[in-house]
This record gives C-alpha cells, structure tokens and sequence, in this order.
C-alpha cells in the first residue's frame, strides 16, 4: 500500500504530461493550417489598393475546371457567347484546362454571322430609340450615344417626359448635356477627349441598363452640383478607359459594385489588366473583384484562430514541464525532517 502512494504522485505526474503533450502535438498541428491562412489573408490586405492582383488573389482556389466548365455550358445555354469566350480567356490565362468541345462552341457562338443575325433588328431599335432590351439593344443605344444623336435623343426622351407630367432621369439629362459639349469638343479638338466622350456613353449605358446604384448616382449629381469637374472627369475619364480595354458588357457588370469615383478607378485598373477577361472575372468574384469583401472576414477569424493557438500552445508547454518537474517538488518538501538532541 504504501508503495502505492508513493508511486501515484508518478502516475499522475505521468498522465498530466502525456495530456499536455497530447494538446501541444494538436495546437501545433494547428498551426500548419493557421500559417497558410495567414499568409493568404495577409496577401489580400497587401493588395486591397490593386484591384487586378486582388482579383488574382481571389481567384485562386476559386476557378477550378469545374467550376469554368459549368460557368461556359451556363453562358451557352443561355445564347451569351461573349461571357463564355471571357472564361474560356480566363482559364487559359491561369492554367486551367477547357475541353476542345466547349471551345468549338464557343467559337461558333461567337462567329461573325451567328451574332450578327441575332442582334441586327436589336441594334438598330437601341440606336435609334436609346432603349434596348438585349445586349444587342444596349450596344446600339450606346453606339448612339458616340454621336451627338444619342444626347439629342435623350433629351427630347426626358422632354417628352417632362411634358407628359412623368419623371424626369435628372442625371440622364446632365450626362445627355455634358455629351454634346464633349462632342463639340472631340469635333473641335480631332479627338483628344474620346475618352471622356466614351466614358459619358457608358455612363448613359450603364443607367440605360439599371446597373448605376443610387449611392453611385448620388455622388455623380453631387459633383454635378458641386462644380467638382476634375473629379467628374476623372471618374468618367476611366469608365472610357474600361470600356475600351474590357467592353462594354464588362464595364456594366463592374459598375454594379462601384459607388464613387474611387471605385471607377479600381474598375478600370482591373479592365487595363484583364482585358476580355474581366467579364468573367466579375462574373465569378462580383464584388470581391473590385474590393476587400470576405477577406476582411478571414483576416480577422485568422486572428482569433493564431492568438488562440499561441495561447494553447503555450498554455500546453507550460503545463508540460509543469507535470515533469512537480514529482520532484513535491519529493522535497516530503524530506524527513530531523529534530535536534
């Protein structure tokens, strides 16, 4: 019995220790995926200010041939040829692998006669009445606004509007009147504002199609308002420079995440640096390829995530040497003590 008690101390010495260094083999292991974790959400916080390498940031993981494949049967079915021909530039841009099939599917959706047949009536009806119900629609109504017609339709649209007693798009009349100063001015100057001439056209688009967010037009009739005309044209300035680099298509996608003038900026980084590939871009990301969205969210888990690992592992080495040394404390202070004669 008494050997018992004397070896219990040990026992349970021994139990603590294996239980410490169960939890420190476990936090440790922990951190192998804490670290990697940390690292991506640490890359995306570093980019947040480059909206095409945080698009690239974001995309990894993402656009597995799964997913692209099941992204260009979906753009197929649905007649977009453009959006199925963005992934497929996409993909291969990144390295992911597309079958021959869906190629030659894609390249046929995309042949010069089979667009042209489905979008003729289309285009024409969107130039001439600055209405379209189709992406072909859009196009010629945005094809009109190149022109000076375009902002003389808008206006005699938003006239008539006024006369009949309905609302007026306020905004679509600044933008329709700014137009024709800047193509007096394309006219007069052999082109030097085009892209400001552009950027209006897609503007007007853009509001045209619905995608202009309140908070967006908001900011828009501010500067208006506001006489900020740098900062105007700046915003409209790289809206012309997107359109240019990603199309129109593209740039309506992504204006459906922009709020001001800083978010045009980060769209037209993205357009000059993707290019065809940006639709599919913010198809697959949509807010996230613009801005910090989730990212955020996965930082500040990760920093819960290490502060609690660094805690345990801590916590468990402690409690480790802990259970080695207390046998040895405690077989001190049991020491016999001797009474003097």
């Amino acid at each position: 019995m008494r050997g018992n008690r004397v070896r219990a101390p040990y026992i349970n010495a021994m139990y603590r220790f294996f239980a410490a260094f169960g939890f420190l083999l476990a936090f440790a292991g922990a951190a192998h995926w804490v670290v990697p974790a940390g690292r991506q959400a640490y890359a995306l916080v570093s980019a947040q200010d480059d909206a095409a390498r945080l698009a690239d940031l974001q995309l990894d993981g993402v656009l597995t041939p799964e997913r692209t494949a099941a992204e260009i049967d979906a753009a197929l079915a649905e007649n977009d040829g453009e959006l199925a021909a963005s992934f497929v530039e996409l993909a291969d841009a990144r390295g992911v692998a597309v079958a021959a099939e869906q190629r030659a599917r894609v390249a046929l959706a995309n042949a010069p006669g089979a667009s042209l047949a489905r979008g003729a009536g289309s285009f024409g009806q969107g130039f001439l009445t600055g209405q379209g119900e189709d992406l072909a629609g859009l196009a010629g109504a945005t094809a009109g606004d190149l022109t000076v017609w375009g902002d003389v339709r808008d206006l005699g649209r938003e006239a008539a509007n006024w006369a009949r007693g309905e609302p007026v798009d306020q905004l679509m009349v600044n933008l329709a009147g700014i137009g024709i100063v800047a193509t007096g001015a394309t006219y007069a100057a052999f082109g030097a504002p085009l892209t400001l001439r552009a950027g209006l056209s897609v503007l007007k688009g853009a509001r045209r199609a619905g995608v202009v967010g309140g908070r967006f037009a908001g900011n828009i009739a501010a500067a208006l308002r506001g006489g900020a005309r740098a900062q105007l044209t700046s915003l409209v300035g790289d809206l012309g420079t997107a359109g240019s680099k990603a199309g129109t298509r593209a740039t309506f996608a992504g204006l459906r995440h922009v709020d001001d003038a800083a978010g045009a900026a980060r769209l037209r980084v993205l357009a000059q640096a993707k290019g065809g590939k940006t639709l599919a871009v913010v198809k697959t990301l949509g807010r996230g390829a613009l801005f910090l969205t989730e990212a955020l969210a996965k930082l500040s888990y990760w920093i819960i995530a290490a502060v609690l690992n660094v805690f345990g592992l801590i916590a468990s080495f402690n409690a480790m040497v802990v259970a080695m040394l207390r046998p040895m404390w405690k077989k001190k202070r049991r020491r016999p003590r001797f009474l003097p004669a």
